[in-house]
């Protein structure tokens, strides 16, 4: 994907190029996506750096075919942090059209309904209120299904787009992706993320053999940006412990965020991570000894108010390293 050309004949970058060179610059037998399961359950999987450029490709594809453009409606996206999510972002940015992002609490008939989407990418047992919103296509189910269910299964999906060329690999000109983040109502451009990316990596110093945790929803700024962006920038490897719920559900559910990120974190031997307030407050109320298995843990970001400057606020301390601050904290 070429840069795209400005009305004056100038060059600026989309971040479907910034992906697509992030991708194909990492060696592509080195591990790029690793999700973990629920601690004592084996539901562990991992995608190389020439795996996902694969399917990041063929989702692409997929969403051309599909009606996906720069004008278009765009993908409803309601798969959490599973790594097919990655999968739809990364597409969306090659495809050069628009996602909107569903929070963990979100009614989806509201997030996605009203035709603020053109179709969704939802998990299985939510295919059922995904198909009934009314001008949508047929949503992409990930997770199972036959083909008699009225949804269009991933598996099938990537198999059928599979060993093909985007339209745009072949364009002179290409179109930022746009996301809705957060409920917003106004998208917000692809480059924006590349420039979060960019400068996480320079702050943290990310480099290839760095495996980075991001438990904050990948549908928004720090996960996608902060956090998955710029470990694919570096060639490293990123990290998604399983989604629990949501902070808003509950002191139960953020410790079960809490649990789960430690987990990871420790099995994994992340050296960084991308977390939010609520996992740093429930990990200082444990009591986590020299010798808990953190030792390889080096730092990371945390998001603590308004805006994306890193580093404004005071660091905030966790296993025993400093996560550099996301954001200004409102004055109280």
């Amino acid at each position: 994907m070429r840069a795209r050309r400005c009305a004056n004949g100038a060059t600026r970058d989309t971040l479907g190029r910034y992906v697509r060179d992030a991708l194909r610059r990492a060696d592509a037998e080195r591990a790029a996506v690793t999700t973990t399961g629920a601690s004592g359950t084996a539901a562990r999987d991992e995608w190389t750096y020439g795996e996902l450029l694969d399917r990041a490709l063929t989702f692409a594809r997929a969403l051309e075919d599909l009606g996906y453009d720069a004008s278009s409606r765009p993908l409803g996206v309601g798969t959490g942090n599973a790594r097919e999510s990655v999968v739809a972002y990364l597409g969306t940015a090659l495809a050069g059209t628009s996602a909107r992002g569903a929070r963990a609490t979100d009614d989806l008939r509201e997030t996605f309904g009203d035709g603020r989407t053109r179709g969704t990418m939802v998990r299985r047992e939510d295919a059922e209120t995904a198909g009934g919103l009314i001008g949508a296509h047929e949503p992409i189910a990930v997770g199972g299904g036959t083909v008699r269910d009225k949804v269009i299964l991933w598996e099938v999906l990537r198999a059928a787009y599979a060993n093909g060329e985007t339209a745009s690999d072949a364009m002179e000109t290409a179109n930022d992706a746009m996301y809705y983040f957060g409920g917003a109502d106004a998208p917000v451009g692809g480059m924006t993320f590349a420039d979060a990316a960019t400068r996480a990596v320079r702050a943290l110093e990310i480099r290839e053999t760095d495996s980075v945790c991001v438990p904050v929803p990948l549908g928004h700024a720090m996960g996608f940006g902060f956090g998955a962006l710029a470990a694919f920038a570096a060639g490293a490897r990123l990290v998604l412990p399983p989604t629990i719920g949501s902070a808003a559900d509950g002191a139960a559910a953020r410790e079960a965020m809490c649990a789960a990120t430690l987990d990871a974190i420790r099995s994994e031997k992340c050296t960084l991570a991308v977390v939010d307030s609520h996992v740093t407050r429930a990990a200082a109320e444990r009591d986590l000894g020299a010798d808990a298995g953190y030792d390889h843990f080096r730092g990371g970001l945390i998001k603590v108010g308004s805006g994306d400057a890193i580093g404004v606020a005071e660091s905030v301390k966790f296993l025993g390293a400093e996560l550099l601050t996301v954001g200004k904290p409102k004055k109280t």
